[in-house]
């Protein structure tokens, strides 16, 4: 066992020892035990935060649990991995960019107790979806696909911010993409086809995501392959986690 993890174990076990039992505990602080194992990805920054100022941050690069006295009434623990946060613990995909890998943790959790043990699980804040088209003979490259939406990042808390989303890809010749959605506050999410920066076909995206049964609001989105067969303008939606297959006729 290292020396800094005794550390960690043995000054707040002093300060609680610190009250006696005789006094008013009122103000003994709460051993606060935060355990961030099994985490997905690495490293993350967790912050510790109470309501007369009291902060706390460090950043973790591996399994780990961490001690802390921290004040009575309430406090927040936020863990981010995958982006860097604003100065106010929000995230935002610059113009034109994917979502970040983010995965995320926030919880605000009473201290009135002596001692509170709380798991830190970070969960997937993004849908990576893999888009294959196919078409007529002579189809394929070079065209592209932009997915426009109205989420362009996360608040403090893990909701979706509002604001503008624009991401355009070129796919490879195999006519394969690949993009990472933040999570979605509702189906506006619309994807065109371009060629030679001219829009000839648009898919509402979000609305068919939406009737297929994904599920937004889920603690760790899931990932999802969408099937583009540009010739007959029909869709198949296919992921492990519905274990079926959605296909739609769509009339532009």
């Amino acid at each position: 066992m290292s020396s800094d993890f005794l550390l960690r174990l043995l000054v707040p076990a002093f300060l609680l020892a610190s009250c006696s039992v005789k006094e008013d505990r009122t103000d003994c602080p709460c051993l606060l035990s935060l355990d961030l194992t099994g985490i997905p990805v690495l490293p993350v920054m967790l912050e510790v935060t109470g309501e007369d100022g009291y902060a706390y941050t460090q950043v973790v690069h591996g399994d780990t649990v961490i001690v802390l006295p921290v004040p009575k009434g309430k406090v927040t623990v936020s863990a981010v991995g995958g982006a860097l946060s604003e100065g106010d613990g929000s995230i935002r995909i610059p113009s034109g960019e994917e979502a970040p890998p983010l995965y995320l943790f926030h919880r605000v959790v009473s201290t009135e107790a002596e001692q509170y043990s709380l798991p830190v699980h970070l969960r997937k804040q993004f849908c990576s979806l893999e888009l294959t088209f196919s078409g007529p003979p002579g189809f394929g490259p070079p065209f592209e696909v932009e997915v426009d939406g109205r989420v362009n990042g996360w608040e403090s808390d893990g909701s979706p911010s509002e604001g503008e989303f624009s991401r355009r890809l070129l796919p490879g010749s195999d006519g394969n993409a690949v993009l990472r959605l933040p999570r979605q506050a509702d189906d506006s999410l619309v994807m065109h086809i371009v060629f030679l920066d001219q829009v000839v076909r648009t898919f509402a995206l979000g609305s068919y995501i939406e009737s297929a049964g994904y599920d937004w609001e889920a603690q760790d989105l899931e990932d999802l392959t969408l099937q583009v067969d540009i010739s007959v303008t029909g869709v198949a939606l296919t992921s492990d986690f519905w274990g079926r297959s959605e296909e739609m006729e769509i009339w532009i």
